[in-house]
């Protein structure tokens, strides 16, 4: 099976592999006794967006989160000593933030180099979550590390990563309609958080009259108000890719790998039966989990807006039946491009039974889309 019209798997694997590549920076080289050091940095996602963390209204401070990636071409020993990361506006410095070892420490991880398919090689890995005030405006960071190298020799190194605040072209309404609320998404302390793709990506929950998840206690897939809701197009696109032939997950609550992993192409079945969308201008949706034989469109099919796609389900890697929605920057397909904060034209926030409207929803919040 292709990823796209043009590009075969094999072609479109190795094509990401060498973009990746291409988005390392160098940083130095320095002989030591074991050998020549070939530091680099990177961060993940490749593209560092802040977002707004308002609700309701814009708030007077934005978010954002990435991990900072320390690579080493052989692999050679190296471990944190500081690190100082200085914030820009326009030329001017506006913030200053230190770490020493021991809170570098407490930070650090191997997490992308364990990760399938979009993996990258690393020494280790920094995860760093910031809040700053609208009006900073700070639009670069220039993070500058120190490293020791065993004999107590240092090295230090350096990377600029712009700090982008995103405009969005596409005007998206959400992809189910009637009441719903958001499991997991935008927010920089949940699992998505953690992917380029699924970065700002959002797990949906239909709910019933009353904003309810189940009837009869959950106990099967058809007890959750979000078992068949009509997933539609959230914007006019040509269809990249389709599929319709993963089985759902049987027993709310457990998840069974082997009902995705034993299919073709293990890692597009993953997101279950799925689609994927192009909008034009750099910006794609992806919409996963959808019951089996459920979706309605094919590969190079246009769509219009809400458009019936298909019904939300339980395939793939899932718990419960959901919606799994991310929209994301054109590049590569599904997991390798980065994820792209979105805002929708026809979401409300309950207050009281009196409708306010919301461009960008939350977790946990009582939700509409009309």
């Amino acid at each position: 099976m292709k990823m796209t019209s043009e590009i075969g798997r094999r072609e479109f694997l190795q094509h990401s592999a060498l973009a990746s590549a291409a988005l390392w920076l160098p940083q130095l080289k320095q002989d030591s006794p074991q050998g020549e050091y070939e530091i680099a940095l990177g961060t993940w996602p490749h593209r560092i967006y802040k977002e707004n963390d308002g609700v309701l209204d814009s708030a007077s401070t934005e978010s954002f989160v990435f991990n900072l990636l320390v690579k080493d071409q052989k692999n050679l020993a190296v471990d944190p000593l500081s690190a100082r990361l200085e914030f820009y506006s326009a030329g001017e410095k506006v913030n200053i933030i230190e770490f020493s070892n021991k809170a570098l420490e407490a930070i650090r991880s191997v997490s992308i180099a364990t990760r399938e398919p979009d993996k990258e090689d690393e020494v280790f890995d920094f995860r760093h979550y910031f809040s700053l005030p609208v009006n900073l405006n700070a639009e670069r960071l220039v993070y500058e590390l120190v490293l020791m190298q065993p004999g107590s020799r240092k090295l230090q190194t350096k990377l600029e990563i712009p700090l982008l605040r995103y405009q969005q072209t596409t005007k998206l309404i959400f992809p189910i309609k009637g009441k719903f609320f958001i499991g997991l998404g935008h927010d920089f302390n949940e699992p998505h958080s953690d992917g380029r793709s699924q970065h700002f990506a959002y797990d949906v929950l239909g709910t019933g009259p009353h904003w309810e998840i189940t009837r009869n206690g959950g106990a099967t897939n058809a007890d959750f108000y979000s078992w068949g809701r009509e997933v539609i197009a959230p914007a006019d696109a040509t269809v990249l890719y389709a599929r319709n032939d993963v089985p759902d997950q049987t027993i709310p609550g457990t998840m069974n790998p082997k009902l995705y992993m034993n299919m073709p192409n293990p890692n597009l079945a993953n997101p279950g039966n799925h689609v994927l969308l192009d909008h034009g201008n750099n910006e794609w949706s992806s919409l996963g989990h959808m019951q089996h034989g459920s979706v309605r469109v094919k590969t190079g099919d246009r769509v219009k807006q809400g458009e019936v796609l298909g019904l939300t389900g339980s395939a793939g890697d899932s718990q419960l039946p959901h919606l799994h929605y991310q929209f994301q920057m054109s590049g590569e397909p599904l997991y390798f491009a980065d994820g792209l904060p979105s805002r929708f034209e026809n979401v409300s926030f309950d207050l009281f039974g009196k409708p306010m409207k919301i461009a960008a929803p939350k977790r946990g919040i009582l939700l509409e889309a009309h």
